[in-house]
């Protein structure tokens, strides 16, 4: 027998109980005579330390009633009968089972989050994506241009999509290629097919192999859906409980709700070295030299040298290993080149255009 408080919430009164635990239940003896008896499975627990414990169960009439016991030894025959271990949480473990539980729930929780992170929701992103029209790509970068709010040149753009035009893609989206008159030395493209080029970054290149390696690494952007993609990861959070909730227009609706955020959208590594290789590709089909992604990564490594951030912190992998797999690349699929006159014209002309 334990001796315990008994509260029926009746009254703010702590009524002496004694106690005795069965296999499956524990029964209780209040003054006058009167019995309760719990069942394990309709209780709840509270270990508030390896001396105390409070359980809660509803009395029949009277409602909910808690009965609070301080004896470290009924706490440690308590615990080992009432099966709660589903439903504790990490505290209760952790004063239930110590330091070297705890580590191992830990471990377990940051376990799974860590393959959650990295293998199980870039998987369930993929197949999401793959189920989505690309119609909704397009609507999606429409609202994202909607949103940026930058002019481009219309003369630049004509020169920029005749140079397109020389080139073969392998896509299904409609392509769209624009200059906006900018410092800024970058390029980037948004579902549904629009291309973007900075008058900052068509400065730094030198030949229109280079120019046709950017075009080539962001239509692939384009064409592997890594904005939708890397969107739908960041928010993987909200899409799995819409999805898993049935909810797919939720889901839907959340991408809709953040077009605005995919021009200073970055991509990951991976999607980077992706995008790389398969711009290598659309290079070989075409004919144009290689060479042209090499250059076009010395023209970034220029830009790399002013930050000199390390590549652990960085999105895009450092441009010196770049230039190695590109490298790489290029020894294992060599393909023959040709020049194409009308191509290198326009890039001329782009030049002479933006030149300062």
């Amino acid at each position: 027998m334990f001796s315990g408080k008994y509260y029926d919430h009746q009254t703010a009164q702590a009524i002496p109980a004694r106690i005795q635990l069965f296999t499956e239940s524990l029964h209780m003896e209040l003054p006058g005579g009167k019995k309760l008896h719990w069942l394990f499975t309709e209780i709840t627990a509270e270990v508030v330390d390896r001396n105390f414990v409070r359980i809660s169960g509803e009395v029949r009439i009277s409602g909910e009633a808690t009965l609070e016991v301080n004896d470290p030894v009924f706490v440690k025959a308590f615990l080992q009968k009432y099966k709660y271990t589903r439903s504790a949480g990490l505290h209760q473990l952790a004063l239930r089972g110590g330091l070297k539980v705890t580590l191992i729930v830990l471990l377990a929780m940051a376990g799974i989050l860590l393959f959650g992170h990295f293998y199980a929701i870039p998987w369930c992103v993929n197949r999401v994506v793959d189920r989505l029209p690309l119609s909704f790509d397009k609507e999606l970068g429409t609202l994202a241009a909607q949103s940026i709010h930058e002019t481009s040149d219309p003369a630049g753009n004509q020169l920029l999509s005749n140079f397109a035009r020389q080139i073969k893609w392998d896509t299904q989206d409609t392509l769209t290629f624009c200059i906006v008159k900018s410092d800024i030395e970058n390029a980037y493209a948004l579902p549904g097919g629009r291309i973007v080029v900075y008058t900052g970054l068509l400065e730094k290149l030198h030949n229109s192999d280079q120019l046709a390696a950017l075009l080539s690494h962001e239509v692939a952007h384009v064409t592997a859906r890594h904005s939708v993609k890397k969107l739908c990861r960041d928010m993987s959070t909200t899409m799995l409980v819409s999805i898993a909730f049935g909810n797919a227009s939720g889901a839907t609706n959340t991408l809709y709700a953040n077009a605005s955020s995919l021009y200073s959208l970055t991509y990951s590594r991976q999607y980077e070295q992706e995008a790389d290789i398969m711009g290598m590709k659309t290079l070989r089909r075409n004919h144009i030299s290689q060479l042209g992604m090499l250059g076009l990564m010395q023209a970034l490594q220029q830009l790399d040298q002013q930050t000199n951030i390390p590549e652990f912190v960085r999105t895009h992998p450092l441009t010196e290993n770049r230039v190695n797999y590109v490298r790489k690349n290029i020894a294992e699929h060599p393909a023959f080149t040709e020049k194409n006159a009308q191509r290198e014209q326009l890039f001329q002309q782009l030049r002479q255009r933006y030149s300062k």
